[in-house]
């Protein structure tokens, strides 16, 4: 028996349904591709410009005396670990303590964490050129940085509390993030040669309250991370900075948390 041929009408609703399911897988590559297209960013810092930074670790380095090479190899560790912790689009700044002006530690990277290149959508973006980028942008730069902190030398003084407090009131660094991590990677040795210096046999954290009515930094919801750097030379001074200094002042200073790495 002869099969009747198919109807106009059977044969619109079947074009119909195709052309919906062309335009569904369509619409899913479409919406793929804008889901794995790199969000807008700042080209300075890399940041996102879509939505505020969620968190920022600041970390600031203490070279007003020589690094050796045992210290150089410590920060470019404590950098490792810390950028570990980052997840995309945090920001990471890399500070150096000025001596010449206190008040303003010099700022030798501050970015966010791009979006890593294995990432890259192929769409938008090429895989090699996308390497490349982030290297220039990020890691190179991070690198450079990361040395001209430990190329500091004999400076005649170490303003660790005025570097702390810069850092604190940096509008960067403000209490609008919901998580922030200070880092200090310092020998611990307040010198001030017109004021405090932890040099001095009887200093402690009640004489330096007393001279000083502005009072600590305000670390109120900073986790704070120590990083001690041995001077074998003061290492009496620095074991009394450790003990009747500087756990008066970061109690003072009511940081959410305070971890001191070990001696090394």
């Amino acid at each position: 028996m002869r099969r009747p041929a198919r109807t106009p009408r059977g044969q619109n609703a079947l074009g119909v349904v195709l052309i919906l399911a062309a335009m569904l897988v369509l619409g899913g590559f479409a919406a793929a591709a804008l889901f794995l297209r790199s969000p807008p960013t700042d080209p300075d810092t890399l940041c996102r410009t879509d939505r505020p930074i969620a968190a920022h670790t600041i970390v600031l380095v203490d070279s007003t005396d020589r690094l050796e090479t045992r210290h150089r190899r410590k920060l470019q560790a404590v950098m490792l670990q810390e950028r570990s912790r980052l997840h995309q689009y945090d920001r990471i700044t890399l500070m150096r303590l000025n001596s010449r002006r206190p008040q303003e530690p010099t700022i030798l990277f501050s970015k966010c964490l791009p979006r890593p290149p294995e990432m890259a959508n192929p769409l938008f973006e090429n895989a090699r050129i996308a390497q490349e980028r982030w290297d220039a942008d990020f890691a190179s730069a991070l690198d450079r940085a990361l040395r001209s902190a430990a190329s500091g030398g004999p400076n005649r003084a170490s303003p660790i509390l005025a570097g702390l407090r810069a850092v604190a009131a940096d509008p960067d660094f403000g209490a609008q993030i919901p998580q922030r991590r200070l880092i200090l990677v310092s020998d611990l040795l307040e010198h001030d040669p017109g004021g405090f210096s932890l040099y001095v046999s009887d200093a402690n954290f009640a004489s330096w309250r007393a001279q000083t009515p502005s009072g600590p930094a305000d670390l109120l919801g900073v986790d704070l991370r120590i990083v001690p750097i041995d001077r074998p030379d003061h290492a009496e001074r620095q074991a009394a900075a450790l003990q009747s200094f500087w756990p008066a002042y970061f109690e003072a200073a009511a940081a959410d948390s305070v971890t001191i790495d070990p001696a090394p």
